[in-house]
C-alpha cells in the first residue's frame, strides 16, 4: 500500500478562505483517475463552504462528505496548532451532515489550546448552527432551527449536544445548546 500527501488548498489567490478550493496530490504517481475522483468526493463536501465562524471563539469549520471520511482523519496537530495561531482560531471543526437520528456528526481539533481532539464542543456546535442558516444550507421557518449534533465517537467519548439556533430576516442572531449530564462521582468539599 502506498502514502499519498492530500493537501487542500485555496487556488487562484494569495488568501486561505478566498478564490477556488482543490484537493491537490502532489505523489499522484500510480494513481488512477477514478482514485483521483474517489479522494476528491470523499473528502469534502460539495456545496459547502470552508469558513472561519465565530460565536466567542472561532473556529474553521470544515465539511466532508461521509462519517467515514469524518472518522478516517488522522489530522497533523503539530500543522493544526501551527495553523491556528496563525490565522487566529481555536481550532478546526470538521463535520457532516447524516441521515440518522442527529442531523450532524463532527469532530473538534484544538491542538493550540493543549486539546487534540474535544469530545463534544459546544461553542463549535454553536458555531456550526450559525453556519448552516448563514449560508442557506438548512431548511428553517425564518424563527428557529434546531438540530442535534453527536461527536466524540471516534475518541470513544460519544456524546450529543442539541443545538436551537434563533433566527430574524433568515440570519442567525442567537444559539442555544444543550444536553444532559451524568454524575460519575460525588464529593464534599471542605474549607
Amino acid at each position: 500500500m502506498k502514502s499519498y500527501k492530500l493537501y487542500l488548498v485555496d487556488a487562484f489567490t494569495k488568501e486561505k478562505f478566498t478564490g477556488n478550493q482543490a484537493g491537490v496530490v502532489i505523489n499522484a504517481d500510480g494513481l488512477s483517475d477514478d482514485n483521483m475522483k474517489k479522494i476528491d468526493k470523499n473528502e469534502l463536501k460539495q456545496g459547502y463552504p470552508i469558513q472561519v465562524v465565530s460565536t466567542g471563539n472561532a473556529k474553521v469549520i470544515i465539511p466532508v462528505n461521509s462519517i467515514e471520511a469524518l472518522h478516517q482523519l488522522n489530522p497533523n496537530m503539530d500543522m493544526i496548532s501551527e495553523l491556528s495561531t496563525k490565522i487566529g482560531v481555536s481550532g478546526f471543526f470538521v463535520f457532516t451532515i447524516t441521515n440518522t437520528d442527529a442531523l450532524v456528526h463532527a469532530r473538534m481539533f484544538a491542538p493550540a489550546y493543549g486539546v487534540n481532539e474535544d469530545p463534544v464542543t459546544g461553542n463549535a456546535n454553536s458555531a456550526l448552527g450559525a453556519y448552516l442558516v448563514h449560508n442557506k444550507l438548512v431548511k428553517h421557518n425564518n424563527r428557529c432551527f434546531s438540530f442535534k449534533t453527536i461527536q466524540g465517537e471516534a475518541m470513544e467519548r460519544k456524546g450529543s449536544v442539541f443545538i436551537g439556533v434563533h433566527i430574524a430576516d433568515n440570519e442567525p442572531f442567537e444559539i442555544k445548546i444543550s444536553g444532559n449530564a451524568a454524575i460519575v462521582y460525588k464529593a464534599e468539599l471542605i474549607i
